[in-house]
């Protein structure tokens, strides 16, 4: 989402209009997002700006009120930078509908959990310097040849393989009544393929195989089988562990087939992973793992368990 000079000022000018007069002495606006909101705040409550190095060096009296401002607040890594110990009170024009709650003292809008490009970053996306900043951390020239679009391909590639954080995304599962094709079946259904996803604690892949089971219920739903492969690519696409990948995928498919009464007699999924957090750093060992998770009958039953993991040669 673009947050254009005119959305951002008007919105900065709601959000000053809502706060305390005479009780701030000095505004701080963190750099570089809050210094237009700091601004038209100041005006608008009478209270001078600090300065960074004011402000850090602490060069005003002692016991002065002070408000910190910023553009949005999402993870709080920035505020909590600022304002450690919470000894201020804070002002933001936007938070995120997933952002710490305790950190902001006010906030003007609620925004959805959705990158939002400012009209006071480097380029289009807002995403493209910070990719730059940490070419140059590992020690690249991001001016040599190869590298002059690396940024954009990157920020490009990010919205894809990320595209998980997007309700938008979220297939539709489509569920037949069993028997309604005048075929009623209650025997094992198997789906296997391909998953990728990526390590939530070092943001590098790990990718496998899938096993997915299920036993319909005679007057329950059956499912339209490439919706099992359309899930795992949703749930897949973020940051993940694949304890949490396996009930992620079987939640959503079992609600979508569930009816009271009439569940599924049974659901299995097995998924088989690389970790390349293992593998290719730290341990440096083959860092393969595998998850289970088994509902109804499959929980429930050896005999049923025995055969799902015999036709997967587990």
């Amino acid at each position: 989402m673009n947050i254009t000079y005119l959305q951002l000022t008007e919105d900065a000018d709601s959000l000053a209009k809502m706060l305390p007069k005479n009780k701030y002495n000095y505004v701080f606006g963190i750099p570089t997002g809050g210094i237009i909101p700091a601004y038209i705040i100041s005006k608008e409550l009478k209270a001078p700006m600090l300065s960074i190095k004011d402000f850090t060096e602490g060069n005003f009296t002692k016991d002065a009120e002070v408000l910190i401002v910023d553009d949005l607040i999402d993870g709080g890594t920035t505020l909590k930078k600022f304002n450690p110990e919470k000894k201020y009170e804070v002002a933001v024009v936007y938070r995120k509908e997933h952002s710490p709650k305790d950190l902001t003292t006010y906030f003007y809008r609620e925004m959805p959990n959705e990158w939002l490009s400012f009209p006071h970053e480097k380029d289009s996306t807002g995403i493209e310097e910070h990719i730059e900043r940490i070419l140059e951390y590992v020690g690249e020239d991001i001016n040599r040849e190869g590298l002059l679009d690396t940024p954009k391909r990157v920020a490009k590639m990010y919205g894809e393989i990320f595209g998980g954080y997007k309700k938008e995304n979220k297939p539709k599962i489509t569920t037949f009544l069993n028997g309604q094709d005048g075929i009623v079946y209650d025997q094992m259904i198997l789906d296997e393929g391909d998953f990728y996803s990526h390590c939530e604690h070092h943001m590098v892949p790990f990718f496998g195989k899938y096993y997915f089971a299920y036993i319909p219920n005679p007057k329950g739903k059956i499912i339209g089988l490439s919706k099992v492969a359309r899930i795992v690519d949703y749930y897949s696409a973020k940051l993940q562990i694949q304890e949490r990948l396996v009930q992620d995928i079987v939640n959503e498919l079992w609600n979508a087939l569930d009816i009271p009464g009439c569940s599924p007699r049974g659901m299995a999924l097995v998924m088989r992973g690389e970790h390349l957090c293992k593998t290719m750093r730290g341990a440096k060992k083959k860092g393969r793992m595998t998850t289970a998770e088994l509902r109804g009958i499959f929980k429930e039953d050896d005999k049923a368990r025995n055969e799902f993991y015999k036709l997967i040669s587990i």
